[in-house]
């Protein structure tokens, strides 16, 4: 583990940990618990369910367009702003839920807490480049892709622990407590300058200009895809044991898998040929997302799937470094919001359609498995129209003068706002 402690020994890196960790626990946390405080305020699921839609789609859609500004203007103007429209938001969705207001106000509150949501996220993906050396970046997208994971699951438990103590309600302003905290802490770090480097010139497509970012997003969609139908699948597995109540275990078993395996990825040398890579993972989860469809029994099940997710963690972050890689740093942190709108695109496909070949399925789980493999070809295929070998990440194009630390230290390319 040597690899991820030399991260935090440069400047700017424990904080952004600290970041990273806090946002990302908030944003399942506020997932699960709005579903919950709609529900308990309305008593209907489907009011619940619009209003964690209305989230989604608004997040999904919003994002790119904060990131885009990013871009233009630099992480503290924009996080600044959208953490006051968030508060805003927030306060006026818990008002509206602690007076009981219509089902249309709460769904509208759902809406204007995605719509103005800090983009966290690409801020910080899209600084591991600027203050690390290129090759500490594997590591670091590794580490990202491992909190991401296990912050996942401790947003379910910490949703359990805090609406048993108190309510969903309340649990939803500790979100918004979390988020704000990790946009606090991003603020606290000082303004990244470029130095010495010409203007460079911006695409109306941004991003989506560049066909292998295009490439890349797809593969992206096509991953969650697949990673949708597995959970829906999981909880079929579940039901049809007689355990539903464990279909928690087998998503642990999947988890446990994905957080050992981006370890390990993290500290191996890094591979300038990503393509080969990625096609190799994609049709190796293929094959064994056949094999779980098809094998029965919960506890052979549960052992398949932690070798599914021995297969998705290293592949897994190697979508965020090649991501980094093909993306030109004056689009990089719009590139990484669009790879978070594609990944909430695939899942809800992935979702949608494996409840609907459950419904027809009469609740057997062959079928989502099967839907998650084709997926998972689909994701292989599209590696193969990557390029072959990528730039070493955070590499600039030919002609762009360097990127020079302010201060003389090499350590960073931070410097104090003034």
């Amino acid at each position: 583990m040597r690899a991820y402690g030399v991260l935090f020994t440069f400047r700017g890196v424990p904080r952004l940990v600290v970041a990273l960790t806090v946002t990302r626990l908030a944003a399942p946390v506020l997932n699960l618990s709005l579903l919950l405080a709609v529900v308990a305020v309305q008593g209907s699921y489907l009011a619940g369910g619009l209003a964690l839609t209305g989230f989604a789609v608004a997040l999904a859609l919003f994002v790119p367009v904060s990131a885009r500004l990013v871009d233009r203007l630099g992480p503290r103007p924009v996080l600044v702003s959208t953490l006051l429209l968030h508060f805003g938001a927030y306060a006026l969705t818990l008002i509206a839920m602690s007076h009981h207001a219509p089902a249309s106000v709460l769904i509208g509150g759902a809406v204007a807490l995605g719509a103005s949501n800090p983009p966290a996220s690409p801020v910080i993906r899209s600084t591991w480049p600027v203050v690390l050396p290129a090759r500490h970046t594997r590591a670091a997208f590794a580490l990202d892709a491992v909190l991401n994971e296990v912050m996942v699951v401790m947003g379910a438990l910490v949703v359990s622990a805090l609406v048993a103590a108190t309510s969903p309600v309340i649990t939803v302003a500790m979100a918004g407590v979390g988020t704000c905290a990790g946009i606090l802490i991003l603020l606290s770090m000082p303004d990244r300058v470029r130095e010495d480097a010409p203007a460079p010139r911006r695409r109306l497509l941004g991003p989506l200009g560049s066909r292998e970012v295009r490439v890349l997003l797809g593969i992206t969609a096509c991953d969650m895809l697949a990673f949708g139908c597995v959970l829906v699948g999981v909880t079929a597995v579940a039901t049809t044991g007689g355990v539903p109540e464990l279909s928690g275990v087998l998503l642990g078993a999947y988890s446990f898998g994905v957080v050992v395996s981006a370890l390990g990825f993290g500290t191996r040398q890094r591979d300038p040929r990503p393509r080969r890579q990625l096609a190799t993972l994609h049709a190796a989860s293929a094959v064994l997302l056949v094999v779980t469809g098809l094998v029965p029994g919960f506890l052979l099940n549960a052992a398949l799937l932690v070798v599914v997710g021995l297969v998705a963690g290293p592949r897994d972050a190697l979508h965020q470094v090649v991501l980094g890689d093909v993306a030109a740093p004056e689009h990089r942190a719009e590139a990484f919001a669009w790879m978070s709108t594609f990944m909430w695109l695939g899942n809800g496909i992935g979702t949608a359609l494996a409840g609907r070949l459950l419904a027809e399925a009469g609740g057997a789980h062959r079928t989502t498995f099967l839907a998650a493999a084709a997926a998972a070809v689909a994701a292989a295929g599209l590696s193969l129209f990557l390029g072959p070998v990528l730039r070493a990440a955070g590499a600039l194009p030919p002609g762009r003068a360097p990127i020079r630390p302010v201060g003389g230290t090499p350590r960073s390319n931070w410097r104090k706002h003034r």
